[in-house]
């Protein structure tokens, strides 16, 4: 019961979000600040981030946030302004995905306009994945999982770069994601874990592009982020980077830049302390009563070849105040799952692949 509440927590911030769009800004948009246009068509509204609908929560001590979010804009504005002196070719470019090249102002927070079919089509979403652990849906996982031990008495972080892929859905019900999270131990009287990941989802997204999947939102990276750019198998990668991080509150960052947002801590409880697992790889869903499972990754396994096949390198989690720690080769576990298998895994000590591994599979099972 507990893991399906913080997950429901999770997910209901999510649409929670979309509804407002609908209710609030569509049409008179009167609590927008600034109303924007991507490349993709989708509008968005600048919102306050201090009048996000994520704030009504009734988990979350207010005032403490809003004092995070008080030092968060510093930080950016402070970030901003080293770009902008640096003029650094990040990966994410607002350019590339804002048809005005800036993005929402620091301070203001991208909320997506829908209509009222989308919204329920994305609320019954939401809920189907609030309940996917149900006997009849499946779901797929191929990766690796990471445990603590007496020596490691909990993770305080985890990240790794990988592949962004585009796979191919055939089910609306259906989605598929490459993923990170910490987790509370399997044993744990509340189950609680933390995702970040980047999705396909039809049904919660209303396209078949490839998106962030998170829940709090920072000023220039919207919460359902269609990147632009993906790979193309023997064509060259795309990728990101992303970590989640215990500081006191969790913080979710891609590209070493760009604080997307943070789970509050008063919302757990086994998490309080940090996790005791890590597990990175890819994850698919199929709900009862499709026939066949949708791709992973790249839609392809080849083992030792990373041009192929989606991988993730520089896998790294935190222990204590050492967010940088490759992992030890004899506590990695790996999991393959029907048609999905994870493998080649090994530790390079480049610096630039470091710990990796491939994983995903053409699905169909």
């Amino acid at each position: 019961m507990a893991l399906i509440f913080t997950t429901i927590c999770f997910i209901i911030l999510v649409w929670t979000t979309i509804a407002f769009c609908l209710v609030e800004c569509y049409g008179s948009s009167r609590n927008a600040d600034l109303v924007l246009e991507t490349i993709h068509g989708d509008i968005y509204d600048c919102v306050d981030v201090y009048k996000q609908p994520t704030l009504l929560h009734p988990m979350l001590h207010k005032e403490r946030i809003k004092m995070t979010i008080a030092k968060e804009l510093e930080k950016q504005r402070s970030v901003k302004a080293k770009r902008l002196q640096k003029d650094e070719n990040i990966y994410f470019k607002a350019e590339e995905f804002w048809l005005n090249k800036k993005g929402c102002p620091i301070g203001t927070v991208p909320i997506r306009r829908i209509t009222r079919e989308q919204l329920q089509s994305a609320k019954d979403a939401s809920l189907s994945m609030a309940n996917e652990s149900h006997a009849e849906n499946i779901i797929d996982f191929a990766g690796i999982t990471i445990r603590a031990t007496p020596e490691i008495k909990s993770f305080t972080s985890i990240s790794t770069t990988v592949t962004l892929n585009n796979p191919q859905l055939k089910g609306l019900g259906q989605y598929s994601s490459a993923t990170i999270f910490l987790r509370s131990a399997d044993d744990a009287p509340n189950l609680e874990q933390i995702h970040a990941r980047w999705i396909v989802h039809p049904k919660l997204y209303g396209d078949g592009r490839t998106r962030l999947y998170s829940h709090w939102t920072g000023h220039e990276v919207p919460i359902d982020y269609a990147f632009p750019k993906i790979s193309r198998p023997m064509y060259g990668d795309v990728e990101l980077k992303i970590q989640i991080y215990k500081d006191e509150d969790y913080y979710l960052f891609i590209q070493s830049m760009f604080v997307i947002g943070f789970w509050p801590e008063t919302i757990f409880n086994e998490l309080k302390n940090g996790s005791q697992i890590v597990r990175y790889g890819g994850k698919a869903y199929t709900p009862a009563g499709e026939p066949h499972s949708p791709p992973m990754g790249s839609g392809a396994f080849q083992l030792n070849d990373p041009q192929i096949t989606c991988h993730m390198r520089q896998v790294l989690y935190g222990v204590g105040e050492n967010q940088d720690v490759q992992p030890n080769v004899s506590l990695v576990e790996t999991h393959d799952s029907r048609c999905y298998h994870a493998g080649s895994e090994y530790n390079a000590y480049d610096g630039y692949w470091d710990y990796n591994f491939l994983f995903g599979g053409p699905g169909f099972c």
